[in-house]
């Protein structure tokens, strides 16, 4: 194969992953509103990131520090303070999970305010992720959310978590995450940590999923922004907007989780792509 292929079959590969979709997404959608969006604040907690927009806007995305042997350091060669989302928005696309996070957080936050501009285009769904699950189904989930595990077990027994880190719960089989090639396609039902965004993970566990009826990507890190994974087969995206951001700077400072984020400054938001026009 010449190196002429080779190039035009790896931007392609880039060009269909989702961060590139979400980037390419946001900048079209936004237009040259973009540069003048000024980042007020940055903050990147132990275990979530945070971002302050101009306008008061905030996002949020987990901070992969699991990712990092050493002691992890963002790339950044200057303060992030001060410049424009549209810079800040392109970290989405590094190499360096640290600077995707905050590049996600960004995009988190823009969407948001995209929302607000749009409202017609983002109709939320009151949907939860347990009426999504039948007793019968088998259910794969990516990343471990110890809330969720109990009330799964109560709607069907066949469950099976897939998780980097070593977890202990008795009630159900947790598996590497590197099993997920053999466990996903037989899955009924899928449910997706948006951390699998910031690890680069999301795509190539994405083309596991077969004929699973539900693909669900759920956290708060997840960009409340739906069409773009709705056209590679996710079925809905529950996040986390942020209502509070100055006390979600707060929370993130001080190593809040999820739990602190819904009780102090965000809200559970979804979107279903069977109740979105057209679909």
């Amino acid at each position: 194969m010449s190196e002429s292929k080779n190039l035009q079959e790896t931007g392609k590969k880039e060009e269909a992953g989702i961060l590139p979709a979400i980037v390419s997404g946001l900048k079209k959608d936004l237009g040259p509103a973009l540069e003048e969006i000024e980042v007020k604040d940055v903050r990147i907690g132990l275990a979530y990131t945070g971002v302050l927009l101009s306008e008061n806007y905030g996002g949020v995305a987990c901070t992969p520090l699991y990712e990092f042997s050493g002691c992890p350091t963002p790339g950044f060669a200057v303060s992030l303070k001060g410049k424009t989302a549209d810079g800040l928005l392109e970290f989405a696309l590094s190499e360096n999970p640290l600077e995707a996070a905050v590049g996600i957080a960004t995009a988190n936050a823009l969407s948001h305010m995209l929302s607000d501009l749009e409202p017609k285009n983002f109709p939320v769904s009151n949907t939860d992720v347990l009426e999504l699950i039948k007793p019968e189904d088998r259910v794969a989930m990516v990343g471990y959310f110890g809330p969720l595990v109990p009330k799964i077990l109560k709607i069907t027994g066949k469950l099976t978590v897939l998780e980097k880190r070593e977890i202990e719960d008795p009630e159900t089989i947790t598996l590497p995450s590197e099993k997920a090639k053999d466990i996903l396609p037989a899955s009924d039902v899928i449910i997706l940590s948006a951390s699998t965004l910031a690890n680069r993970t999301f795509d190539e566990l994405l083309s596991f999923r077969r004929a699973a009826r539900e693909v669900v990507l759920l956290g708060p890190t997840t960009p409340l922004y739906p069409a773009p994974f709705f056209e590679r087969g996710i079925t809905a995206i529950m996040g986390t907007r942020i209502i509070d951001p100055l006390t979600m700077l707060t929370v993130v400072s001080e190593a809040g989780g999820t739990k602190k984020l819904h009780q102090y400054c965000g809200e559970k938001v979804a979107f279903r792509k069977s109740e979105q026009k057209g679909k």
